[in-house]
């Protein structure tokens, strides 16, 4: 009895549950035509998906070149906030005119010819107070 177990064992093992060779080629081949439809439909896929964030990121290129906030627009004085550091609202604004620095404190003015546009107060490397008369925004740290 033992051996009837261990040969029927060793048979599934190797394959031979009762389908004949040419039985086991069409299903290997069935599933090769399949793996090799689903590989395509995937790359099509991929394709489609790598087009797609090559137009948005064109898109989103040509909108940043559109309105870069700097000290000449409204978007960038009200994109500064309380809190950031001066190398972020250079990043935003750009380099200020001029600056006027007394101990922690330190001021960056942002002007046309000699028409103030507006400053920056900077405490501990921090925006504390963010001013633009011509833009009219006037932000101040809370205290």
């Amino acid at each position: 009895m033992p051996r009837i177990v261990l040969l029927v064992w060793i048979g599934a093992a190797l394959g031979l549950t009762g389908q004949t060779p040419d039985a086991r080629a069409d299903d290997s081949a069935r599933e090769i035509a399949l793996l090799k439809r689903t590989v395509a439909d995937q790359e099509r896929r991929i394709a489609t998906l790598e087009r797609t964030m090559r137009s948005l990121q064109a898109t989103n290129v040509a909108a940043a070149r559109m309105v870069r906030p700097s000290w000449r627009n409204a978007e960038g004085w009200s994109a500064v906030k309380v809190g950031m550091s001066r190398d972020q609202v250079v990043e935003i604004l750009g380099e200020p005119k001029s600056t006027d620095a007394v101990v922690d404190r330190q001021t960056l003015f942002y002007k046309d010819a000699a028409d103030p546009v507006g400053d920056v107060v900077i405490i501990d490397d921090r925006v504390a107070e963010v001013a633009s008369p011509r833009f009219q925004i006037f932000v101040t740290q809370q205290k």
